[in-house]
């Protein structure tokens, strides 16, 4: 079971795909994993995202379930602060 102590900085997280939970800036708690392709900035250039993974749970500010700087209506997104694993 994990704890509180669990949570350790976003900058740590695993980026291999796999499930993890997030903490963000206002304290939404969510399953996530970090995806690296199917996303494009606002210049076309290819890059990666936190995205839910379970449906409808996430910020509202996340568009479709993924995390941009801002969203598509241009809302600053509640960014990932920390992760923990999920067992």
């Amino acid at each position: 079971m994990t704890g509180e102590k669990d949570w350790q900085p976003i900058k740590s997280a695993p980026k291999d795909g796999r499930d993890i939970e997030i903490r963000t800036f206002d304290g939404f708690e969510m399953l996530a994993r970090w995806e690296r392709h199917g996303f494009e900035d606002e210049d076309g250039k290819s890059v990666g995202a936190w995205v839910a993974t379970e449906e409808e749970k996430h910020p509202p500010c996340w568009t479709d379930g993924a995390c941009w700087a801002s969203n598509a209506d241009e809302v600053q997104s509640d960014q990932p602060m920390m992760w923990r694993p999920t067992s």
